[in-house]
């Protein structure tokens, strides 16, 4: 991996995360109304779903410590955060495609001499990026907003604000689940779109720099 570039990447994901889910995010009856979902889902398309859940703790906790007043800070949403970015990352990147193969037998150097082929050991630093494709890409944004907003949104983080603001459950959970039913289309539509357009890119050249040795 090289370091530099995905932390520089990650912190990029976790600004963003930051500015559209605190500064940008529009307060209705204890819901939250943002598109931080947009950079945590691409980041998850990137990292995978290990790595995707460790940004969106930090960004959780950077954005109490930045932005204090759009919320409490309570350990049970960090960890539905840390869920929603493995969650994410599980079902745009972590379930495997088709194995995209960045070389073959043809391109190994043979002679050793100035060929402008590539030797076997610098095939091997190039890995084999698994390809999604945009139509498989709708069914793995569907999962993984059905997942992350009934599951995570409604029913996991409900429970944490009920513990906070000391009500009922279900004051907050009739409001909370017509939402999260909502967004599941929105964010199906919107993860879609962007990898029909960037797809190619981040499978050809971001996610390399990554994973390349």
């Amino acid at each position: 991996m090289r370091k530099s570039y995905a932390f520089v990447l990650g912190g990029l994901f976790v600004a963003l995360d930051i500015v559209l889910g605190r500064a940008l995010a529009v307060d209705v009856v204890f819901l939250r109304v943002s598109f931080s979902f947009v950079p945590i889902a691409l980041a998850g398309a990137i990292f995978g779903p290990m790595w995707n859940g460790v940004l969106c703790v930090a960004s959780d906790v950077l954005g109490f410590l930045l932005v204090p007043s759009q919320g409490a800070f309570h350990p049970g949403l960090t960890l539905s955060a840390f869920l929603s970015g493995f969650l994410y990352g599980l079902f745009l990147r972590g379930l495997r495609g088709k194995a995209d193969g960045r070389g073959d037998a043809r391109e190994t150097g043979q002679g050793g001499g100035r060929s402008g082929t590539r030797s076997a050991e610098q095939l091997a630093r190039i890995p084999r990026i698994p390809h999604i494709d945009a139509d498989s890409m709708v069914l793995r944004a569907l999962f993984a907003s059905i997942c992350v907003n009934i599951l995570i949104h409604a029913l996991l983080n409900t429970y944490w604000i009920s513990t906070i603001y000391q009500k009922t459950y279900t004051v907050y959970f009739a409001t909370r689940i017509v939402s999260a039913t909502i967004m599941i289309p929105v964010q199906t539509i919107v993860i879609t779109l962007l990898w029909r357009y960037l797809g190619k890119y981040i499978e050809s050249a971001v996610i390399p720099k990554i994973a390349q040795k």
